[in-house]
């Protein structure tokens, strides 16, 4: 008998998982929004459920609204709201989310960003079982993939669009014929990283070597607010760097050469190549707005 399926989603890996397990059949009984989507509402049409917004999540109000779907299993996809008890132990089969990160290494919130930034070369795509931890529930599978050396956010981004999908695909199957394992998670294993704001994008020249502001620029170039740092009074963004082979010294925070169009910015320990910058949402040549000499420390 096929499963009945809410499904909680929120932005493109929700929509994108979406439409994968409705065209392989699976019977997506609602969805819960938190706010309207086009991708949704175009899914909504064809396929014919509703989508449920609740004012407030953890309620008994709530609570009979998703009793009335008779949910067999409930799938998070890029929903950013917490669920209490008496939300995730609805179902009988219980309720599974899609988490971005490696585990248990990343929990907690922009996975994506927290492993680029941290150096890491190689990231994980997870699903798991919700518990009334933030991402300590028992992992079902995981596909670890490479982040190379010059990969930013966006780039990963993608590459874990198209690695949930079929992943949730086939731990559904295993759901329904009743053949899905788990592994626990030791809690006092990995680690867990809060959410960031856009604040924690400055840069420091003075206290950051220019490997930590590299990954810094790529962890957060996407949809995320970027790095950014501040001549004076004018803030830039800092959209593309690279690092130098050649060791150049100098000031911290200063701008001691150009390099045709770009140009170089000394960080804690030595020079950074700052290859594309935006001010006020335009993209501009680093060269035609530095000049030598510059000091960017705040």
């Amino acid at each position: 008998m096929m499963m009945n399926i809410v499904y909680f989603s929120k932005g493109v890996r929700g929509s994108r998982c979406l439409a994968k397990i409705l065209d392989s059949g699976f019977q997506v009984k609602a969805v819960v929004a938190v706010n309207q989507e086009d991708d949704l509402e175009s899914l909504a049409n064809e396929y014919g459920f509703p989508i449920l917004i609740p004012e407030q999540l953890n309620t008994t109000k709530t609570v009979q609204e998703l009793e009335e779907y008779n949910p067999d299993l409930f799938i998070l996809c890029g929903y950013n709201k917490i669920l209490k008890p008496l939300i995730f132990n609805i179902p009988h089969r219980g309720t599974i989310n899609l988490h971005g990160g490696k585990l248990p290494e990343y929990r907690g919130a922009a996975p994506i960003n927290w492993q680029i930034i941290n150096g890491e070369t190689a990231g994980g795509c997870s699903i798991l079982y919700v518990d009334e931890g933030i991402d300590t529930g028992d992992i079902i599978t995981q596909e670890i993939y490479p982040i190379k050396a010059e990969d930013t956010h966006a780039i990963i981004l993608e590459k874990t669009l198209s690695i949930f999908p079929p992943l949730l695909v086939n731990v559904l199957q295993q759901v329904e014929d009743g053949t899905v394992k788990s592994v626990p998670q030791d809690p006092l294993e990995g680690g867990y990283y809060s959410r960031r704001y856009p604040r924690d994008s400055q840069i420091n020249w003075q206290l950051m070597d220019d490997v930590q502001i590299h990954n810094l620029v790529r962890g957060m170039h996407g949809p995320y607010p970027a790095a950014f740092t501040f001549r004076g009074n004018t803030k830039i963004e800092i959209d593309k760097t690279q690092l130098l082979q050649k060791s150049i010294t100098g000031t911290v925070g200063h701008v001691p050469q150009k390099r045709g169009k770009h140009v170089i910015v000394i960080a804690k320990n030595r020079g950074l190549l700052i290859e594309k910058i935006t001010i006020d949402g335009q993209g501009i040549n680093p060269s035609d707005f530095f000049k030598v000499g510059d000091d960017l420390r705040p």
